[in-house]
């Protein structure tokens, strides 16, 4: 079962993530390929950290079902591993909107949708969301560049078609947990 979490910067994603996998003791990161450098907060097993040569190659021999382009990183997740983790166990990955209809549509087509849970992070609350951002260290520029980017990923996530639980951001940590769990378990 793969259990993803999608939302703009600052909504909570990764805090629900490590959350999650404290709380549900056969969880697990969905393993990702990426070129960026190690980060304290990434779990392990979350990224396997490659050089951008050995990502392309790996990206034009087709083993990624979807990848993501940053300005400056790589990220990939391959179909091996998302077939793996729609057969079994518990994996939790956080993932964009654009991978979203991938993965939906993927699992449409082997027929594992019920292997799925999807849930999405909002934030109505644009000044908690300031806030949020601010204490992360981001720049006045990028602050409400994200705070733009919340408004249209919260319109496109209700559009998208994909059946997300919705959970607001702004909720407690406990909150958010407890209904990600419950929601799992249906």
């Amino acid at each position: 079962m793969i259990l993803s979490l999608t939302g703009p910067s600052g909504v909570g994603k990764t805090t629900l993530l490590h959350n999650l996998l404290r709380t549900l003791p056969n969880a697990h990161p969905l393993e990702s390929i990426t070129t960026r450098a190690p980060r304290s907060s990434d779990e392990p097993g979350e990224y396997r950290y490659v050089e951008r040569g050995q990502f392309e190659a790996m990206e034009s021999e087709g083993v990624f079902l979807w990848t993501a382009h940053s300005d400056t990183n790589r990220y990939g997740t391959r179909k091996v591993i998302v077939d793996s983790a729609l057969g079994s166990g518990m994996y939790i990955p956080i993932l964009v909107m654009q991978v979203i209809s991938i993965l939906y549509s993927y699992a449409d087509r082997v027929h594992k949708k019920n292997e799925l849970r999807l849930i999405y992070i909002h934030m109505n609350d644009e000044e908690e969301l300031r806030k949020r951002l601010q204490e992360r260290g981001d720049s006045a520029q990028s602050i409400e560049r994200r705070i733009k980017e919340c408004r249209s990923w919260h319109t496109d996530a209700k559009a998208s078609g994909v059946p997300f639980l919705f959970l607001e951001g702004s909720l407690s940590r406990e909150k958010l947990l407890e209904q990600s769990v419950a929601y799992m378990q249906n």
